[in-house]
């Protein structure tokens, strides 16, 4: 089965998903797991908060998988300086190493038309980041959102200098089908889509769903599971 111009099989499939960990209980001993867990299906990356940036770092070190920081998490009301701070520790930490930046973005300076401030907060962070080698994520929020404020926000991610667009943080709802269509189809080629945030509702088809509506990578806790039941029938639907 191709989605695109990928083969969609089990390895391609792990390569589309970011496992994640960033409940706040979360603890070292599950963080060590979690690492061994990604390294055993070569997940894209493996997002947690920033207190277990470091701890990724050492298990995943000598892998391609990605540690995920997160950035102004789970709310982005930071202000643009804290986010900076943020974005430049992260980086410090990496260091070179396999990694990616999802920033949070300023959802209320959005529905209040400051598209100065929430372009320049985007900028600022993805300035950071493209100066440590990484790619920079805003995550817009869009269950906050209508449409019209989805294609602003994708418009200003771009502009700004994002190299995705993710949808949701998970804490406030995840999207719908529609609203990654819509993602996908106002903003440029080169900026590509993440859709997470579904918690529980995350389902194998919902997973090929959303890839088939434009995503170019999962963000979900259930990424194991996903991966596991995928394989057993995509042999059958070429």
């Amino acid at each position: 089965m191709k989605i695109g111009n990928i083969e969609l099989n089990r390895e391609s499939l792990a390569q589309m998903m970011d496992y994640s960990a960033l409940n706040p209980d979360v603890t070292e001993e599950e963080i060590i797991r979690d690492c061994k867990v990604a390294k055993e299906y070569n997940f894209k990356g493996f997002h947690v908060n920033p207190v277990w940036v470091s701890t990724v770092a050492r298990e995943l070190e000598g892998t391609r998988i990605e540690t995920g920081l997160v950035i102004s998490f789970p709310f982005g009301t930071n202000p643009t300086n804290i986010k900076v701070e943020e974005a430049k520790d992260a980086v410090k930490v990496m260091d070179g190493r396999p990694a990616v930046i999802d920033m949070v973005t300023n959802v209320g300076k959005l529905k209040g038309k400051d598209y100065e401030y929430y372009k320049n907060d985007i900028a600022e962070v993805a300035k950071i980041a493209h100066a440590g080698g990484y790619e920079c994520k805003a995550i817009l929020e869009v269950a906050f959102l209508t449409d019209d404020e989805i294609i602003k926000a994708c418009e200003l991610a771009a502009e700004a200098g994002a190299d995705w667009v993710k949808t949701s943080t998970g804490r406030h709802g995840g999207p719908t089908l529609e609203q990654v269509i819509l993602m996908r189809k106002h903003s440029p080629k080169h900026v590509k889509v993440k859709v997470a945030g579904t918690g529980a509702f995350w389902t194998p088809m919902v997973t090929l769903g959303c890839l088939m509506a434009g995503a170019e990578r999962i963000g979900t806790r259930r990424a194991p599971w996903i991966v596991d039941e995928l394989s057993k029938v995509l042999p059958e639907m070429l």
